[in-house]
């Protein structure tokens, strides 16, 4: 390994170290993770911080997206410069998610609730489907959990897939937390390793660029390592498809876009274009992303926009607001496009999406006045920024 990747690797542990450590500002302050004195005594101060210095925790967040997705950027014009290794790939994504397991799920509870439904099923023999966490008052982990009215909105697939960590977890909720963090993580690798074969099958000179954009991406790693979202395991989903196609196992290849509608209903949308390949004249891969892609971005706007009645829901409606785990519906398929300007413009628009959490750490609500038309706005104008920087370049070009 060369003497750059070995410093960019320290300086890859020092970033997701930092965070890890940050994350322990935000632990609930109904929940008590250890008895140890150390411990105590560490998640303490840490809580003071994010508790009662808001405006201080706010700042040290947005310093890490900023020297987070700086490093990344590097990192990617490396790769599309051809000046980093396979090697170092895999020991960043492998360090960077190991460090992120260990880190508190900060920006979001999802988590507790995949745990709980889990403990629905072993612990009370029940349904999630029809009892929710609410009715189960004399349970402890109540205190810290939110979202405790809300009966599962998951497929079977999924609820059955939480019982393997949650059976690991021998009913302790810190060791739920870490099995259930190490198992959606895992699908994080899965993902990496999926697209690196994919574009080493049908794009082999970006294979190192486009995977990384994914395994190294800032949001993806918060959202679905730090925060441990089941998006990342749905997108396990939308990619292993297409790999499947490269290596001709289309029979699979429905089998598993099937399955990942049992875990969220979402694949169901690209059946049309599978359809298309099997059977159409043409066999190009490339186009057949392209269409899941389009169809996966007008689907996000839709869907965090108006009020879609879906599977799994007993309520019928989703929550119209995007949600930044939203992008693991659209980046890993980014990722297989490798299109730089399309690569650069989706940095941009994790790294807002990213940003939409301010408010919340900075009011500890999102009650305020004008929270709304931040997120809306810092979403998306990064991204804006960039189109027209891109543009105007593209037209000085042609005009020289």
């Amino acid at each position: 390994m060369k003497s750059l990747e070995k410093k960019l690797l320290v300086a890859n542990f020092l970033l997701y170290f930092f965070l890890a450590i940050f994350s322990y500002a935000y632990v609930d302050l109904n929940l008590t993770l250890s008895q140890n004195k150390f411990v105590l005594s560490f998640v303490n101060f840490l809580q003071a911080l994010g508790y009662y210095h808001r405006s201080a925790a706010t700042f040290i967040y947005l310093l890490f997206l900023i020297t987070a997705f700086s490093f990344f950027l590097f990192n990617l014009w490396l790769f599309y410069k051809k000046q980093l290794s396979l090697s170092y790939l895999k020991f960043a994504t492998l360090l960077s998610t190991f460090i992120l397991i260990f880190a508190y799920t900060f920006l979001s509870s999802d988590l507790f609730n995949y745990i709980f439904d889990a403990k629905i099923i072993i612990k009370y023999h029940a349904n999630p489907y029809t009892h929710r966490p609410l009715d189960f008052p004399t349970d402890d982990w109540l205190r810290f959990m939110r979202w405790i009215h809300r009966y599962s909105p998951y497929g079977p697939l999924w609820l059955g897939y939480t019982l393997i960590p949650a059976t690991l977890g021998f009913g302790k909720f810190i060791f739920n937390l870490i099995t259930f963090k190490v198992f959606i993580s895992i699908f994080h690798l899965i993902n990496a390793l999926l697209i690196y074969r994919i574009l080493n099958k049908i794009r082999p000179r970006a294979t190192l660029f486009g995977t990384a954009f994914y395994a190294l991406n800032p949001t993806l790693l918060l959202e679905g390592v730090a925060n441990a979202h089941n998006d990342v395991v749905l997108a396990t989903f939308l990619i292993l498809p297409i790999y499947l196609l490269t290596i001709r196992k289309t029979t699979l290849s429905y089998l598993t876009l099937f399955a990942g509608t049992l875990i969220k209903y979402i694949p169901i949308l690209n059946l049309p274009w599978l359809i298309w390949y099997t059977f159409g004249r043409s066999k190009n891969v490339q186009f057949l992303i392209l269409l899941n892609l389009i169809t996966m971005a007008i689907f996000t706007y839709f869907f965090s926009s108006f009020k879609i009645s879906v599977p799994f829901v007993s309520s019928g409606a989703t929550q119209v607001q995007f949600q930044p785990w939203y992008l693991f519906w659209t980046l890993p398929l980014v990722s297989l496009v490798s299109s730089p300007v399309l690569v650069l413009t989706s940095t941009t628009l994790a790294f807002g999406a990213s940003l939409r959490y301010l408010p919340y750490l900075f009011y500890g609500d999102w009650s305020h006045s004008g929270t709304q038309l931040f997120m809306q706005s810092i979403t998306f104008l990064p991204a804006v920024v960039v189109l027209i920087g891109v543009s105007i370049k593209t037209f000085r070009n042609k005009s020289t």
